[in-house]
């Protein structure tokens, strides 16, 4: 549980074997317009300087995917404090000089000024696990991170979004064995944390986005009395307050989530009843609709928007209740948002967990 994955404890071992691959996948690009788009195709892209399970990446303004962290079983320190850049059109990995505190259940935003900031996670401190607050700073152009001011309040597996003015909004989470309630916002043009109205219910683990009229939307995770839930949250970062949103159709946790053009947002997987459903949030509406049955039920996947509009998800665990095995698939669909269908894509190269799924214009990595 102090890598924010209570019910995957006795898997770890069998894990940290199962996800050293450094291969890099791309599916090839979809066209947009009134062509038909050709259906995506995986190849092997590259590799990375070194393994990294449970690793965090992004893509950057500059055409790059930054990746930070991880963790090593091979590695006397555990946690990788190494950053890499994966450049898509070259399909080549450039480990940069700086070495930062090497951390786990850290979150990455793209904030103000195509900025990318990095806060909190669990460090290991010889024996345990320790809840950090530290923040660090991208930036992208001259490929340098900077030390930040630290949150108010230590946190790993928190929730963090951009707000609309490019500030970075933080709430949730875990301090140490504690779930949190407290909420604050980084304003990275002054490096400064200001606390906000807190969570009205603690919370860790749960997926959040910032909607088209700025408001954010909580969806999902654990509560304090360890239940998965079906709440959401909503926050008006104008009035400084949160408001109950709708309940989710299925309980979420270890489900995945993706930002739909419109602004909608697409939940899919995880545990229960959601592991082969898939909901969608009008955010218009302020509801969850039915989005489809899922090919192969999955928890941990990996999901990300194609440029034609609709959703790719591919690898993550299938269901297993009794949770004796640790066996990643490579299997992947599509989901179209116009017929709110799943479709079976041909499957990855490598069988993959808690791994990363990147678009950029030369494909999703």
């Amino acid at each position: 549980d102090i890598l924010g994955l209570p019910l995957m404890r006795p898997l770890l071992a069998p894990l940290l074997v199962l996800l050293v691959f450094a291969t890099g996948l791309a599916v090839g690009r979809a066209t947009t317009g009134s062509e038909r788009a050709p259906e995506p195709t995986w190849s092997v892209a590259g590799e990375r300087a070194r393994s990294r399970a449970y690793a965090r990446a992004i893509a950057l303004e500059t055409g790059e995917i930054l990746i930070v962290g991880g963790l090593d079983a091979k590695d006397d320190r555990v946690t990788i404090g190494t950053t890499e850049l994966f450049d898509p059109s070259t399909h080549r990995s450039t480990v940069l000089p700086q070495t930062l505190l090497g951390r786990l259940n850290q979150a990455l935003t793209t904030a103000w000024g195509g900025r990318v900031v990095m806060t909190g996670g669990t460090e290991w401190l010889d024996d345990h696990w320790n809840t950090v607050s530290k923040v660090d700073v991208y930036l992208p152009w001259p490929r340098t991170w900077v030390r930040a001011a630290n949150m108010i309040q230590a946190r790993s597996d928190h929730g963090a979004t951009a707000l609309l003015d490019g500030r970075v909004f933080v709430t949730g989470g875990n301090y140490n064995s504690r779930l949190l309630r407290s909420s604050e916002i980084y304003d990275p043009q002054r490096d400064v944390w200001l606390p906000v109205q807190p969570l009205p219910r603690a919370r860790t683990q749960f997926s959040m986005a910032t909607l088209p009229d700025g408001s954010v939307l909580v969806a999902g995770g654990f509560q304090p009395d360890g239940a998965m839930t079906t709440t959401t949250l909503i926050y008006e970062p104008w009035a400084d307050r949160w408001v109950e949103g709708p309940a989710l159709r299925e309980v979420r946790l270890n489900h995945s989530m993706v930002k739909l053009p419109d602004g909608d947002v697409l939940f899919f997987g995880g545990e229960r009843m959601g592991a082969g459903t898939a909901e969608r949030y009008s955010w218009r509406e302020r509801r969850f609709v039915h989005a489809g049955v899922l090919a192969e039920p999955r928890l941990v996947a990996q999901g990300a928007l194609l440029p034609d509009g609709r959703v790719v998800a591919v690898g993550g665990l299938p269901v297993d209740p009794e949770r004796t095995r640790f066996i990643p698939t490579a299997r992947a669909e599509v989901w179209d948002p116009g017929t709110r269908a799943w479709q079976i894509l041909p499957s990855a190269p490598t069988k993959r967990a808690y791994a990363q799924l990147i678009a950029t214009d030369h494909g999703v990595y």
